[in-house]
């Protein structure tokens, strides 16, 4: 198993491993061995293997997270593709570039409920969204006119290689 990688840290996926790591111990593997094959610190087995002692295999379920309940019901969050889809124009900006702030502008007039940039920012992460700039173009380019200047002008003003002096033979 590859060494762990720290962007894997989900509640569930991190149970998996230390229940995985209480099936080796049980089955008589050596701490160190178990470490390897769960891809974890030697350290961390034995915090689970002292776990295991007082409270059993059931102290290495997943806690619940602690922190406030999310605002929207999944029902709700599952209509954000769709206004995202829609686009910014939809909803009256000029732009179809959708901004943190236009975001929660508009869930606010859909949903009623008011996030902060930083809370939309989650929100969208949450539904599996990922930041993304537009590329950027001017406005007037003429894709067959640039090709055709690439083909014909170009060659003109581009540097040729210096030609090699000729050597003199004695």
């Amino acid at each position: 198993m590859p060494r762990w990688d720290q962007k894997h840290r989900d509640a569930l996926v991190l149970e998996e491993r230390r229940l995985k790591a209480a099936e080796l111990l049980r089955q008589g593997a050596y701490p160190s061995e178990v470490a390897r094959r769960v891809a974890a610190t030697p350290q961390a087995v034995n915090r689970w293997l002292r776990t295991i002692e007082k409270g059993g295999e059931e102290a290495l379920h997943a806690k619940p997270r602690p922190g406030r309940e999310p605002f929207v019901e999944e029902e709700t969050l599952a209509t954000l593709p769709e206004i995202l889809a829609r686009g910014a124009l939809a909803f009256g900006y000029q732009t179809d570039i959708w901004t943190l702030r236009r975001i929660s502008a508009v869930l606010e007039r859909e949903w009623g409920i008011r996030y902060t940039k930083s809370g939309t920012w989650v929100l969208l992460k949450r539904s599996g969204y990922s930041w993304q700039r537009p590329s950027r173009q001017a406005r007037e380019k003429d894709v067959a006119k640039v090709a055709d200047w690439k083909r014909h002008s170009w060659p003109r003003f581009k540097k040729k290689p210096r030609r090699a002096a000729p050597s003199s033979s004695s």
